[in-house]
């Protein structure tokens, strides 16, 4: 298996274009024709997870946070975030990361952080980047219409929300004449023929356009297919954070330390239990209104700034900032699992020691 191989893996995962607009995401360093030998997966992109990754002869890291953040001017060994470029190089180490696309995708950061929690019901909420959405209307035989559909979906075509394959169908009369250059492949040239074809509706996502067309041209069976692209008025978004149920749960506090391995922080917003949770990992104080306004009883971050736990308290929600690495490790442990699974390849989760590469005391 080659990096790219991994890179399709990682981006089937976390599709590049859920990351937010800032973010860096997607094949950072290395040869994406190298062969992968063995693949580390860790949060941070710290020099202690390089040498680790060294240490157990990896030579492709997937990771979290990015390691190139901002354009490189040079890559000294004597400043650290280009160290870390110089070391990766230097050790013969691709590096994939994954960032605000795996914290907003299905499956990634947020669900595996609520699924830790053991949260029922739960669904998305907050902000997310918005994707262009596409209709492709089609007209084929109907003798056709199967195997295009195939093709489509195949492609990236029909996907609604958990479902795939998705069409609408309408059967009608086609007509048309074959000029001289024609080479028709039902009927005659200079002859006003008749077909019974199918209009075949799917929606596609702005990213997979291209390879829906090409999809569609390569197994339609006119030379001349007929086909409209209709851009829908609203994008599909992707948001960050998770909301969902929980059951059963008294201290509250010493639940959520326990599950997550973090000795949290915790402002009370009410004296009610909780039973509607809602989370985003990381540094996403930010969504707690949201949270609010969706009837979470508390909110569980990364990190919360004094004035946000403050506000957040007084406006009747219970805050709970347990640390960037606890909320977001889970969702990294995840991902090593799912690229052992579909790589065929040995994958180390990287767990640093209490107090190091980013992880506190």
């Amino acid at each position: 298996m080659k990096v790219q191989d991994v890179l399709n893996e990682v981006e089937r995962l976390a599709p590049p274009h859920y990351a937010f607009g800032f973010d860096k995401v997607g094949l950072q360093v290395g040869d994406p024709t190298a062969d992968v030998q063995k693949i580390v997966v860790s949060l941070d992109s710290g020099q202690g997870a390089i040498e680790f990754a060294a240490s157990v002869g990896a030579n492709l890291m997937v990771t979290h946070h990015p390691v190139i953040w901002d354009e490189l001017t040079a890559v000294r060994s004597d400043h650290w975030a280009q160290r870390r470029v110089f070391e990766l190089v230097r050790k013969g180490i691709s590096l994939i990361a994954a960032h605000t696309n795996w914290d907003c995708a299905p499956g990634g950061i947020n669900d595996a952080l609520a699924d830790r929690l053991g949260l029922e019901h739960v669904v998305p909420f907050g902000w997310g980047e918005k994707t262009e959405q596409w209709k492709l209307v089609v007209f084929v035989p109907i003798a056709c219409r199967d195997l295009l559909i195939d093709q489509l979906s195949a492609a990236g075509a029909g996907v609604i929300g958990n479902y795939d394959r998705c069409a609408f169908l309408t059967e009608g009369v086609g007509t048309f004449r074959g000029g001289e250059g024609a080479n028709p492949v039902v009927g005659e040239r200079g002859r006003v023929e008749e077909v019974a074809e199918v209009r075949i509706e799917m929606v596609v996502s702005g990213e997979r356009r291209r390879a829906v067309e090409s999809a569609m041209r390569a197994v339609h069976p006119y030379e001349e297919p007929a086909f409209d692209w209709v851009q829908l008025a609203d994008g599909v978004a992707h948001p960050c954070g998770r909301i969902g149920d929980l059951q059963g749960v008294e201290d509250f506090q010493a639940f959520v330390d326990d599950r997550l391995g973090s000795r949290s922080e915790m402002w009370v917003g009410h004296d009610r239990p909780v039973r509607r949770v809602a989370v985003v990992g990381g540094a996403a104080s930010g969504e707690w209104r949201a949270a609010l306004a969706l009837g979470a009883d508390a909110y569980i971050t990364g990190e919360v700034p004094q004035h946000v736990a403050l506000e957040a308290s007084e406006s009747g929600l219970t805050i709970l900032a347990c640390g960037h690495y606890a909320t977001e490790q889970p969702g990294m442990e995840r991902m090593g699992s799912i690229l052992a699974e579909v790589c065929r390849i040995q994958v180390v989760v990287f767990e640093p020691g209490v107090g190091l590469s980013g992880r506190p005391r």
